[in-house]
């Protein structure tokens, strides 16, 4: 993992003439991450596009702005801050290229019985990252930032995977996070389960169902959205067991309220052909499920017996509310007094999600409904006591980006400014 830094054209000036009290205002860029084939700003020519096949996770580079400018640097132009990246590191990631010192003292460790045509060849076998590996590499950027930069202001932007690391920062370090903007994020691995239906939901139409269960059916897709077989695709390749998706930095809705469901011991296995509207779970034993899988049909019901016999666990998604109760305790932290265990006195940073779609018209991919979902319930949670206007405020949901986000970056430069500058206030 490396940063980048991007500083304003006008900001010509030394580092150090920054007082150690009062540093530059700083956007934390994170990238969209291999997800996808385009992003939330377009690819350069002569860049790698995103692949989604299980075996080949690629990493795309640095996008480019309409105008020519990254988007780094059209936020740094914008703003005047300094736009830091970070290349956090998940899925195929080529190493650095070796240096010709760094070449002769590995082949002087070599074995002697190496043959010639083995050490003439450069190591250059792509890395496979996996979570956690973003989150630990955004919070080190996030952690050298406040160490180094000390920034008057921070911002923190990104989009789709990037969008997700966002959204983390803001739900953690709310105190030293000014404004969060969240282009299509992932925001719940767990819930891709959601979109996805099993084979006796589709067979068994004989038995006429009940009010509760009809009221519930009319919410099912026809067809599942376009986005669910890669997302699908995209935790499997990235997670290396269905428990990292259960971890809130990884699916940042859960900080906010449960799973709704248990941890399952292997990820479901769906059959996603052309033949199949909705992605349908094959024939797996119950043991290898642990009774976690419920679609939206059956979900937040009760507990039955399905037809196996095999008891079926649904459990409510139940809303939690932030911050914690004891989330600095012991660590000296402004919550805490003395008096055991307090709440910590913490409002959450400016946030704006993007999705796409527009008002009034249901979503088309699973993106945006997660993105409308932790609008709704970051306002419910992180806010308690106050009034209503007051998060819906706080907590935006700007619709009608576009498929991969395109066309949101001078919108989030003005929305940082004012937020910087301080013509957008609580007062």
């Amino acid at each position: 993992m490396h940063d980048g830094l991007t500083r304003p054209v006008a900001s010509n000036l030394p580092t150090q003439s920054h007082s150690r009290s009062q540093g530059p205002n700083v956007i934390l860029y994170l990238r969209p991450g291999p997800l996808f084939q385009g992003h939330a700003y377009p690819v350069p020519e002569g860049d790698e596009p995103h692949d989604l096949s299980l075996d080949n996770l690629k990493w795309a580079a640095n996008g480019t702005n309409h105008g020519g400018l990254s988007p780094q640097q059209s936020l740094a132009s914008m703003t005047s801050a300094t736009v830091v990246t970070v290349n956090y590191r998940l899925g195929a990631v080529s190493p650095p290229p070796r240096s010709n010192e760094e070449t002769i003292q590995n082949s002087t460790h070599t074995s002697p019985n190496a043959s010639p045509s083995s050490l003439s060849q450069p190591q250059s076998q792509p890395l496979f990252y996996k979570y956690p590996t973003p989150i630990h590499d955004t919070l080190a950027a996030f952690d050298w930032i406040k160490t180094n930069l000390n920034p008057a202001h921070l911002g923190v932007i990104g989009s789709h995977i990037g969008g997700s690391l966002a959204l983390m920062l803001a739900l953690t370090e709310a105190q030293s996070v000014k404004a969060v903007a969240s282009i299509m994020p992932v925001t719940d691995w767990v819930g891709l389960d959601d979109y996805c239906t099993t084979e006796q939901a589709n067979a068994n139409t004989s038995e006429k169902p009940t009010s509760k269960r009809a009221s519930k059916k009319k919410n099912i897709r026809a067809t599942a959205p376009r986005d669910i077989v890669p997302l699908l695709a995209a935790r499997e390749a990235l997670f290396s067991s269905p428990e990292r998706c259960f971890d809130a930095f990884a699916s940042p809705i859960l900080f906010l309220r449960s799973a709704g469901r248990d941890v399952p011991s292997a990820f479901p296995v769906y059959l996603a052909r052309p033949e199949y509207p909705v992605p349908v779970l094959k024939n797996t034993r119950p043991a290898d499920l642990d009774g976690s899988f419920s679609n939206q049909e059956n979900d937040l019901e009760d507990d039955e017996l399905s037809e196996t016999g095999h008891t079926t666990v649904r459990r409510r998604k139940a809303l939690s509310r932030w911050p914690p109760y004891g989330l600095d305790y012991g660590a000296g932290g402004r919550g805490w007094g003395g008096n055991g265990v307090r709440r910590l006195e913490v409002t959450l940073p400016w946030v704006r999600v993007y999705v796409e779609g527009n008002e009034g018209e249901s979503s088309e991919t699973v993106l945006a409904d997660q993105g409308e979902e932790m609008v709704s319930v970051m306002r419910r949670a992180c806010f308690f006591g106050r009034e209503k206007g007051f998060g819906e405020r706080r907590v935006s949901l700007v619709r009608g980006v576009g498929e991969v986000g395109l066309g949101v970056g001078e919108e989030v430069g003005g929305w940082f400014e004012r937020i910087f500058d301080g013509r957008i206030s609580d007062e």
